[in-house]
């Protein structure tokens, strides 16, 4: 729960805050790359025009072209009807944040980000709040007032960070919360020991796996620098905030402890990006320290180049 100080009107003027400069940002960066980057169900006819050299003959339009004696050709107008559904992880392990705001604080100020730029283009969002279990959720809708409940569930569930990390508990949700498909996005440390163990015998990233064949799946891995590299500083207390009573106690004055540290982390990453692109996920990489505006901007603008054919 959010500490008493901080009042339900403080809440609402937050959210309306990081809504505004979320359309801002959206407007100015990447709301173009968005609409390319998660295209719309389906085309729509628009108008016949006159045939002009290098059209697709496969696009010529018979009906007009038998009236007129003239060739035309059918144009087209995508049809959004897109539907983006959140996954965020509130587990305990998403409060560390040693650099600013924590892991759930920077996966809902992403959030707000694309939601503003699913409601320039008009498509539906909704939210699915978990740790072991389902928190919260928002259905899926469309507009501006939506988009604030959206933004307000998942500022307040940011700072309610508790219990372990169950990614298959906010996976089984996502058929109950749309039937049809959907881009969903999972915002997560992905520190689930049941996601990918050392026996690669794992029912999560099976159904990881099954989700993505039916749904587009993005996944959203949220990470602290300190979770890549140890400063410099001498002793260090470590503890799981997921696994109680676990502490571990670095000598990050050594530069061997510090270089096994980063190489640890670095291999955990790349074990992470393998099996999710074997899922068929698309994964992105978001920092405490950075705004998450730049990361999704990229993410949007490279994603759209390869689903045009511009990136191999």
């Amino acid at each position: 729960m959010w500490e008493t100080d901080v009042t339900s009107a403080d809440l609402s003027r937050a959210t309306r805050l990081l809504l505004v400069r979320s359309r801002r940002a959206a407007a100015g960066l990447f709301a173009g790359n968005y609409t390319s980057a998660f295209r719309g169900g389906g085309l729509e006819f628009e108008e016949s025009r006159p045939y002009v050299p290098g059209d697709d003959i496969r696009s010529i339009d018979w009906n007009a072209t038998a009236r007129s004696a003239e060739p035309f050709v059918k144009q087209f107008r995508e049809e959004r009807n897109q539907t983006l559904l959140f996954l965020l992880d509130v587990s305990a392990s998403m409060g560390f944040g040693s650099a600013g705001p924590t892991k759930a604080a920077t996966g809902a100020h992403a959030i707000a980000l694309m939601a503003a730029a699913a409601g320039r283009a008009g498509d539906r969002v909704g939210l699915i709040v978990f740790d072991q279990a389902v928190r919260r959720q928002v259905p899926v809708g469309r507009g501006g007032a939506h988009s604030l409940r959206v933004i307000r569930a998942a500022l307040e569930s940011d700072s309610a960070t508790q219990g372990t990390t169950r990614l298959g508990a906010g996976l089984r949700a996502v058929s109950a919360a749309t039937r049809r498909r959907a881009v969903v996005v999972v915002i997560s440390d992905f520190r689930d020991p049941e996601l990918f163990p050392a026996s690669r015998d794992s029912a999560v990233g099976t159904e990881l796996g099954e989700l993505a064949r039916r749904h587009d799946v993005v996944a959203a891995v949220v990470v602290d620098p300190r979770e890549e590299a140890l400063p410099d500083v001498g002793p260090i207390r470590v503890v799981d905030p997921e696994r109680p009573g676990r502490v571990l106690l670095l000598d990050s004055g050594s530069r061997r402890v510090r270089e096994r540290y980063r190489a640890a982390s670095s291999v955990w990453r790349s074990r992470i990006e393998g099996d999710l692109r074997r899922s068929g996920v698309d994964t992105l990489w978001i920092r405490t320290d950075r705004d998450p505006l730049f990361a999704l901007g990229r993410f949007f603008r490279d994603r759209a180049a390869r689903r045009s054919g511009r990136l191999g």
